[in-house]
């Protein structure tokens, strides 16, 4: 049998270990709400929570305070995670993760820490088609859109394969696509595509390379999605 856990003291833990599907707009001023807990209720408590930076988040996030305080017969209170740059600084095309772990003596010993997700929200707009000359075929490709400032993106849902998604980016008549994962080998593991192009109305016409990082490509074909 496991052994239960019976803390000898009261504690503050964080409500899940992981919390994903965060949505960072204008309405939650681009932020992130994190719910920490407490054992005893009775009165009010401080807890210290440190924000662990990566290469995404560093400049661009932070802790608005790295405490907070629970009042006097509450069970929760809640920290603010809050951006560093203006809204359209933010990559649209990223999702953020952030590393959260509560210090200091009233800590929970099993439940100090968190990973919370965050990212924009894409609305889906309907069925595309992609015409590929890489792969010598036609099929259809179900879409999403996120308009952030002059910037359009579109996210092709599998585009080349399933769980591979593909973000394109539209700014005026110019379009690009950021290097990424787009379709698996058995030969080489994760194959990326990576490249730029021009949009027409609904038609935007790409010159994609598909290649493995480390170990080289294939020549740049060309692209066109078709949106809906």
């Amino acid at each position: 049998m496991r052994t239960v856990y019976e803390p000898d003291a009261p504690y503050v833990a964080f409500s899940s270990p992981v919390v994903s599907g965060n949505v960072l707009s204008a309405e939650n001023d681009f932020s992130v709400i994190v719910q920490v807990v407490r054992s005893d209720v009775s009165g009010s408590a401080t807890a210290t929570v440190s924000l662990e930076m990566n290469e995404n988040i560093e400049g661009v996030f932070d802790l608005e305070s790295n405490t907070v305080t629970f009042e006097d017969g509450k069970s929760s209170a809640y920290l603010k995670i809050v951006p560093l740059v203006e809204p359209g600084q933010i990559d649209p095309t990223k999702t953020y993760v952030f590393n959260l772990t509560i210090t200091g003596e009233n800590a929970s010993e099993l439940y100090n820490k968190t990973s919370y997700r965050a990212s924009f929200k894409y609305t889906p707009i309907g069925t595309g088609t992609f015409t590929s000359v890489f792969f010598e075929d036609e099929w259809s490709v179900d879409l999403e859109k996120l308009e952030v400032g002059s910037v359009t993106l579109y996210k092709a849902k599998g585009l080349y394969e399933a769980g591979y998604d593909i973000t394109i980016v539209v700014e005026g008549e110019n379009v690009t696509v950021e290097e990424q994962a787009a379709w698996y080998s058995n030969d080489y593991g994760d194959v990326f595509v990576t490249g730029s192009g021009t949009a027409s109305g609904k038609v935007l016409t790409m010159s994609l390379e598909h290649f493995v990082p480390g170990l080289g490509g294939w020549d740049p074909e060309t692209e066109i999605l078709t949106l809906p």
